[in-house]
């Protein structure tokens, strides 16, 4: 027999109730951090290539930590 599927009261909400927009990012992608900063996707490489800005490798995907994000923003700042 098929287990039987889990009562409403039995399910697990594993997803938060917040918009997606509204949700803290965990890593960003290249092109995202291009539409947030409104920059080309290939200054953002060249900042990451220059060492400005600290990615993570995750296989061949490149991604920038939110952590590193608020640390460039605010050096960024700083520099104002």
């Amino acid at each position: 027999m098929y287990p039987r599927p889990p009562k409403s009261t039995d399910a697990v909400k594993t997803q938060s109730s917040a918009p997606q927009s509204l949700r803290r990012k965990e890593f960003y992608t290249v092109a995202e951090l291009a539409v947030r900063w409104s920059l080309s996707q290939r200054h953002i490489r060249r900042l990451i290539e220059g060492g400005d800005i600290i990615t993570h490798r995750i296989g061949r995907a490149v991604r920038v930590s939110a952590a590193n994000v608020a640390l460039f923003e605010a050096h960024c700042a700083q520099t104002l």
